[in-house]
């Protein structure tokens, strides 16, 4: 199929007022939306019991709106799907010409978005163009997400793919890929590389294809053992007092202290500590007694006008470390509010340039 010059800049001009109109503020709206994933808080309706970390699956949000090119090429590649042709009638038709890609960390988080997904009440997901897993059968089957159309495709992709909306009035569909890193490390590959089924590509490289992809699928799935088989350890860990703080206790250490960490903060923290002297159960209890902890919380209260995230109470407590008595406490949260103000401060104008 071909288009004459008129209509395909007729197209375009109207695909340029479909950008502006409604696929950049649906983008910023949906964007706002799935910012709170990002935030551990979010996910502790999902903790199985208060000694675990918050399991934060994600790991990064991408999205994009579709290249004119693409999606004249798209239309004009697929006239079974876009009988119209180059008319507002296709664009209709076409649910991605805005993507969101989210990128998470294991398998087991794939049924964890899924759920949220369908749970929170922020979307609406398409009845005519269902969710689709590009797994394996029997790894949807042992994920959970047997309720999803399952398919492979040649190339040894994998993903899994929903078209849905934001629950309100007007908002337009869109699709979202989530994808673990080695899956989408595949992805980016693949891309790189210029693979499409169908096209002309020997067999051997066809076969390299299939091969990789099974050796990416069984790295995900060990990624993933590790990565229930820590959660296990974390869940039933017990600890003494000179024990060393290590990624299996230190959430264990921290609920009975009262304070929440997310799983991808525990090498961070632990780092922080040690670099801080804090190295055994002890130090840290030491430092985290309830009148120290309430002092951090007051303070902050006081003098950011909110209360501190975990990160910062951790960070406090190690700052308190010799301090004299309340008093010189007190200065010394101060100034890591004075701190933690000034690398924000500076941190926003980085990326405002």
């Amino acid at each position: 199929m071909t288009a004459t010059p008129a209509v395909l800049e007729s197209f375009l001009n109207e695909y340029g007022q479909l950008v502006e109109t409604t696929l950049k503020p649906a983008q910023a709206a949906i964007i706002a939306e799935l910012a709170h994933w990002q935030d551990p808080a979010h996910w502790e309706k999902y903790k199985r019991t208060s000694r675990m970390p918050l399991p934060t699956p994600v790991h990064s949000i991408l999205s994009r709106i579709k290249r004119p090119e693409q999606v004249v090429d798209k239309i004009l590649r697929r006239p079974d799907t876009f009988p119209d042709g180059l008319t507002a009638k296709s664009l209709e038709r076409m649910p991605d010409t805005l993507g969101f890609r989210v990128v998470v960390y294991f398998l087991s988080h794939l049924p964890l978005i899924d759920r949220e997904l369908r749970d929170s009440g922020a979307f609406e997901l398409s009845a005519t163009d269902p969710p689709v897993a590009y797994l394996p059968a029997d790894q949807v089957r042992v994920l959970g997400l047997d309720h999803l159309a399952q398919c492979e495709k040649e190339s040894g992709y994998s993903s899994v793919h929903y078209t849905l909306r934001l629950d309100r009035p007007g908002a337009p569909w869109f699709e979202l890929q989530v994808q673990t890193l080695a899956q989408e490390t595949w992805s980016a590959i693949e891309h790189h590389l210029g693979y499409k089924p169908g096209k002309c590509i020997s067999l051997a490289a066809q076969a390299q294809f299939k091969i990789l992809s099974k050796y990416i699928s069984a790295i995900d799935e060990h990624f993933n053992l590790l990565h229930e088989e820590l959660n296990h350890l974390q869940e039933e860990v017990s600890y003494s007092e000179e024990d060393f703080l290590n990624a299996e206790n230190l959430p264990s250490v921290l609920a009975d202290m009262g304070i929440a960490c997310a799983q991808r903060d525990l090498n961070n923290i632990l780092k922080f500590l040690y670099s801080r002297g804090v190295e055994r159960v002890a130090d840290l209890r030491r430092l985290g007694t309830a009148k120290r902890l309430a002092t951090i919380r007051n303070t902050f209260l006081a003098a950011a006008g909110r209360p501190p995230v975990s990160l910062e109470i951790i960070a406090t407590l190690a700052a308190l470390r010799g301090a004299a008595n309340g008093n010189e406490e007190v200065e010394r949260i101060k100034a890591q509010i004075a701190y933690r103000g000034a690398w924000d401060s500076i941190r926003q104008e980085l990326l405002r340039t």
